[in-house]
């Protein structure tokens, strides 16, 4: 952590080292993921290379690191946090290393980009007079997070939410926003009907996703080393929430407004899991994009750096527990 913030120039050679070193268990391991009730285009895209395991690594890894970058680009431009560090995105890689089902091309990991998309146009609406497009923008990308993870559709409240805090009330940016979120299904649905498959696209989207039978928290059994990571992460929230608190007094307009986005955003994503396939860890990586500047808000901050350095170093600790002795 004390490397990353006093040398920046230096870290951006570090993120592609540390995501290599976090990722080797992928590489040496490829495996394809399950799509049986998937969304409609995380199936096809799946169909298509399902026979190369290995691409689907490298594919993910590629994501995962342009993802990271995205997330220090929002977070410099919009004033999020006051420092100009790369410490987000190595915190957003971590915590997408947490889990091996991300080495596998995981649904959200495609649906991150497009919410950190949706999440960039968002905060550019901060003192336009009018955010026509940048409405649109936001609802069309998060439309087609949900075309490759269903649970995305969830975020459209966070889009009404960031309309609320950002901007007046506007009519026409809600009405606009609405229609771009509803394009991409509309050729979707249009396009099942067209091929008598609606019933399929019902089963898939709904009832494998709101109501998806069988599923219970009672059968979630976790390893030594998961909860070791939640243990963790429950920590690190815990010291994060004292940094957001502080920085929400002292920051300006436009960086509160963005933190607050970002509260609604990490909300959002803990509800989702209630109407993900099924229970499981993996499908609260949501949390890594709010979570990423929150933590890394701490790491950079942090009067006791020696809590910050052996948190940071315990759950790159538990990603090799889980990853080579479970």
């Amino acid at each position: 952590i004390g490397f990353i913030k006093h040398n920046r120039a230096a870290s951006i050679v570090l993120l592609p080292v540390a995501m290599i070193s976090l990722w080797t268990y992928g590489f040496i391991h490829p495996v394809v993921p399950l799509t049986e009730h998937s969304a409609p285009l995380y199936k096809l895209l799946i169909a298509g290379i399902a026979h190369y395991p290995f691409l689907l690594t490298l594919m993910s890894f590629i994501l995962i690191f342009c993802e990271a970058l995205l997330i220090n680009h929002i977070v410099e431009n919009n004033e999020v946090i006051d420092t100009k560090t790369y410490l987000p995105a190595l915190v957003y890689i971590v915590l997408m290393s947490l889990r091996p089902e991300m080495f596998s091309l995981h649904p959200i990991v495609i649906a991150n980009l497009f919410m950190l998309f949706a999440l960039h146009k968002l905060m550019q609406t901060y003192r336009k007079e009018t955010a026509y497009s940048e409405a649109f923008d936001t609802g069309f990308f998060i439309s087609l997070a949900a075309l490759f993870y269903i649970p995305s559709v969830i975020f459209i409240f966070l889009l009404w939410i960031g309309l609320l805090v950002i901007r007046p009330f506007i009519w026409r940016e809600w009405v606009i926003s609405f229609i771009g979120f509803m394009l991409p299904w509309t050729f979707l649905v249009f396009y099942y009907f067209w091929n008598d498959k609606l019933d399929t696209l019902q089963y898939d989207a709904i009832y494998y996703t709101i109501i998806t039978p069988r599923k219970s928290f009672n059968t979630l059994t976790f390893s030594f080393s998961e909860y070791m990571q939640m243990a963790l992460l429950v920590a690190a929230a815990f010291f994060s929430a004292g940094r957001f608190l502080n920085d929400l007094s002292k920051s300006t307009v436009q960086s509160r407004n963005n933190l607050l986005l970002m509260i609604y955003f990490f909300v959002l994503a803990f509800i989702s899991i209630f109407i993900a396939p099924s229970y499981s860890i993996a499908y609260l990586s949501f949390l890594s994009i709010p979570f990423s500047v929150f933590f890394s808000s701490y790491l950079l901050f942090s009067k006791r750096e020696w809590i910050s350095e052996l948190l940071f170093l315990l759950l790159i600790i538990s990603i090799f527990l889980d990853q080579f002795f479970t």
